[in-house]
């Protein structure tokens, strides 16, 4: 019994090590401004386009676009109080703090 726990654990670690994303699912989705206020704008990614149903296909046109950009967040800009329509825009924003722009404040004394 035990023989058999053992082998089944180690057979699904296993299987979740070997996992790797696609490349759109590396990309970033955000809806905020404040997501993307430090990065680079590279463009608009699609229209203005509705949320209902097989709004799933626009999305994966978005993400596309933006890995062809060469960008890594795709920003959902809102374009209705109610989020029925929004629009894609592809953004490159820098990873870890090493590539952080860095400001720093000095109070006069």
């Amino acid at each position: 019994m035990h023989r058999a726990l053992l082998a089944s654990i180690v057979a699904l670690a296993a299987s979740a090590c070997s996992y790797t994303p696609t490349p759109t699912e590396t990309i970033h989705i955000v809806d905020s401004p404040a997501d993307v206020r430090f990065c680079t704008r590279l463009g608009e990614v699609s229209p203005t386009v509705p949320t209902t149903p097989g709004f799933g296909s626009a999305t994966e046109g978005m993400l596309e676009a933006t890995l062809a950009l060469g960008g890594t967040h795709l920003y959902l800009e809102k374009r209705s109080n109610d989020w029925l329509l929004v629009r894609g825009i592809a953004y490159r924003c820098a990873s870890g703090p090493a590539t952080r722009e860095r400001v720093v404040i000095r109070a006069k004394g």
